[in-house]
Parts: structure tokens; C-alpha cells; sequence
């Protein structure tokens, strides 16, 4: 691939124009994790945003950690199943060397997948409100991602069996939000519902979800348009389709909900939106726009309905983290079978016309090998989380009790999400 700058040569392999895309990438992506604390922060009631803002918050930091210590080396190292340790404190990874393929650096490489490893676990605080005591939620988010995201950013993005036997995801369909949306069902049944959950006051505040939701969005084009590693056509599809997919779903999923309710609402605006994102994320380089308004226009109604569905079961998925993340993730990543390029794109000389030239293709053969890694991740990560969670039950109180969850935040945190004063009495 040519450099895009002129007078930036290719130095030992790496792109001075690819660099910088992806260095202002992973700075996008850093931003989601601040952004989607205010996106739940503000659908939560008012006495338990710290609590939310704060579990999302402390992954910025612990989950960084984690990565330089070992996380990317299990997630990128070489083995089957498993990373190995040769990256083990950021040893062999280079700001000389190109990584792989692409004329980016390995440092730059690691640190943008930092940025993704710092978000996959957060996406489930949504469906765990008020439900987790402050140090067991740090405890899961390390025993998480170990025993979930880093064996399954392994498998799809890191040399394992699934890449081996050519799954596709282009930017965290399985790798992010089919784990993190199944991990958080099986959370939801596990600790089971908030206290008098019907008659919490919710969402408390949609001025920061509507913040959050900006965030989310610019930072979601650095996540998927910054996923191609280059400054290049797969980036700009990348990111056109992203836009595209999260209009499309924000327009279904609001009239859906305006069917129902008889009025237009903010909150399923920023929800839909979200659910389009989520949608597109695994085949957004890989497809037409054409296929990814076809994709969001489809699939929203589904996760429309699994949210509708989730809650006439019973189960208190909060802030509907399966439904969007769950259920839009896992057949986003499915579709990259289906409406990719026709196999003619995966010949030497692939058409002009193809989106993606030798990468993904729609074949029944490509659907199976998608659907195989949705399934098995999906089993995967709903019996992991469960574990995880019985055992920190076991051996610590994990769950508040229904009277510190009156006032969450003051109970847990000793702080407040607003400060009142009383002009009245001041006067």
C-alpha cells in the first residue's frame, strides 16, 4: 500500500500517514469509555450514576494496566487457543517493526487494541445496575477478561482456530459485543433483579446520555474506520458504513418505539443509534452501503424485539445490553457471510467493483464458519460469566443490600452524582 502523505516514504516498513490514522484512532476509542460512563450513567437513576459512571471509568485504568502486563501478549501471542508470554510488559513489541501485514508500528498496533480491551467488559455494566458491590466488579473485570476476551480476541483477531479457519470480524462483532452481551444476560440472571425494579426512577438525566451518545458515535468511527490499520479505501468504508448503519437504526428503532408509546422519545434515539453501531461493527469493512442500511434496517427490529421479549420474561437486563449488544453483534457477525463480497472478489485479479478483495466472501460455507464462532462464543462466554460470578459469590458479598440501594452512590461511594443547595434556606 502507498504512503497517502507526500514526502512520508515507508521507513522500515511503516507508514507515517497510517501511523498517525491510527494513533488519532485509538485516541477516538479512548474516548467511548468516559463517553459510554455517560451514556449509562444517565439512563440509570439519579442515586446510582456514580456507582455506573465509576465501574465503566475504572477499566481506563485497570484494564490498560492489564493489557501491558499480559493481556496483549495472551491476545496476540502465538498459539491455538492461547496467546503465549513473549509480550508479556510490552517485551518484543516495537515502535521499529511493522506489525504483520500493515505499515503501522507493533506499539501503535498494541495500543489501539488496548482501547478495545478497556471497553469489551464495560459494555455489560448497563445490565448490572445496582447490582455489584465495587471490589467484586473489579475482581470480575480481571477474571473476565482473562478467561473470556482475551482466549476470544485470540481466536478472531490474534492467529487462533477461528481466524485460522477464516472467520471474519472486521472491528468486534464476536470479540467485543457478542461476549460482553451474552456475559451480561447470563450476569442478569445470575445476581438476579434490583430491588423493586418496577418502580425505579429511570433514565435520570438525558442531557449526559445524549453526551454520551455524541461521544459514543465520534469514537465509534475510530473504532471501526481505525480497525482497516490504515489510512486507506477499507477505512473509508469502514466509516462511511458506520454512519450510515447507526442514521438507519436510530430512525427504525424510534419509530418503533412510536408505534408503542404514542410519542417521539430521546432515549430510543440514542439506544437505536447505539444498536446500529453495534450492528455494522463486524461487517463494516467488508460491505456496500447499500447492505449496511439493508443490515440496520433488518436486524434493529430483532434487537427491538429481544429487548421487548427480555423483559416480559422477567429478566432485568437494565439498560438492554443483550438485546443491542448481544443479539446485534451476533448476527452482525453472521451477515459477514452473507452480504460480503461474492467469491469471484477472492481471485488473484478480484473486480474493480469489490469492497474488500480478498478477505471476506458470501458463501454458505463463510455463514456456517461465521454462525459456528457466534455459537460457540456465545456458550462460551454465558457459562464463563456465570462461574465467575458463583465463585466471587462464594467466597464474598457481591450484591447490595435493598437499603443501601436506596442511596447507591452515598452507601458505596460516599459521594454524590449532584450537589443541591437550598437557596431558600439561605436567604
Amino acid at each position: 500500500m502507498a504512503d497517502l502523505v507526500p514526502g512520508t516514504a515507508l521507513r522500515d516498513g511503516i507508514s507515517q500517514a497510517d501511523t498517525f490514522f491510527v494513533l488519532y484512532s485509538t485516541m477516538q476509542v479512548m474516548f467511548m469509555t468516559p463517553g459510554l460512563a455517560l451514556f449509562y450513567g444517565g439512563l440509570v437513576r439519579e442515586k446510582a450514576a456514580i456507582d455506573m459512571m465509576s465501574q465503566n471509568m475504572v477499566a481506563l485504568g485497570l484494564m490498560s494496566l492489564m493489557w501491558y502486563a499480559f493481556g496483549f501478549s495472551l491476545s496476540f501471542g502465538r498459539g491455538p487457543w492461547l496467546g503465549n508470554l513473549d509480550y508479556c510488559l510490552f517485551n518484543n513489541v516495537k515502535k521499529h517493526h511493522a506489525w504483520g501485514n500493515y505499515h503501522v508500528s507493533e506499539l501503535a498496533f498494541a495500543i489501539f487494541q488496548m482501547k478495545c480491551a478497556i471497553l469489551a467488559p464495560i459494555l455489560a455494566t448497563g445490565a448490572l445496575a445496582d447490582r455489584m458491590y465495587f471490589k467484586p466488579w473489579c475482581i470480575f473485570l480481571i477474571l473476565w477478561s482473562l478467561l473470556v476476551y482475551y482466549p476470544w480476541c485470540h481466536q478472531i483477531w490474534g492467529g487462533g482456530f477461528f481466524q485460522e479457519h477464516g472467520v471474519w470480524d472486521f472491528a468486534g462483532g464476536v470479540v467485543l459485543h457478542t461476549t460482553a452481551g451474552w456475559s451480561a444476560l447470563s450476569a442478569a440472571v445470575v445476581l438476579g433483579s434490583r430491588p423493586n425494579v418496577e418502580n425505579l426512577p429511570q433514565p435520570h438525566n438525558m442531557s449526559i446520555v445524549m453526551v454520551g451518545t455524541a461521544l459514543l458515535y465520534f469514537g465509534w468511527m475510530g473504532f471501526n474506520g481505525g480497525s482497516a490499520m490504515a489510512m486507506n479505501e477499507s477505512a473509508i468504508t469502514a466509516v462511511t458504513n458506520t454512519c450510515i448503519a447507526g442514521s438507519t437504526a436510530m430512525c427504525v428503532w424510534s419509530i418503533l418505539d412510536w408505534s408503542i408509546t404514542k410519542k417521539p422519545k430521546l432515549t430510543p434515539m440514542c439506544i437505536g443509534a447505539v444498536a446500529g453501531l453495534v450492528i455494522i461493527t463486524p461487517m463494516s469493512g467488508y460491505v456496500t452501503t447499500h447492505s449496511a442500511v439493508l443490515a440496520s434496517a433488518v436486524v434493529t427490529p430483532v434487537c427491538f424485539g429481544a429487548v421487548m421479549r427480555l423483559t416480559k420474561a422477567g429478566v432485568d437486563d437494565a439498560l438492554d445490553v443483550w438485546g443491542v449488544h448481544g443479539v446485534g453483534g451476533a448476527i452482525g457477525t453472521i451477515l459477514v457471510g452473507v452480504l460480503s463480497d461474492p467469491p469471484e472478489c477472492l481471485n488473484k485479479k478480484a473486480p474493480d467493483w469489490c469492497v474488500a478483495p480478498h478477505q471476506a466472501s458470501a458463501s454458505v460455507s463463510q455463514t456456517m464458519w461465521q454462525m459456528a464462532a457466534v455459537v460457540v462464543c456465545i456458550v462460551w462466554s454465558t457459562v464463563m460469566t456465570a462461574l465467575i460470578l458463583k465463585l466471587l459469590m462464594l467466597v464474598m458479598r457481591v450484591k447490595p443490600s435493598q437499603k443501601e440501594c436506596e442511596n447507591l452512590d452515598m452507601e458505596l461511594h460516599g459521594e454524590a452524582c449532584y450537589q443541591f443547595v437550598d437557596f431558600a434556606q439561605g436567604a
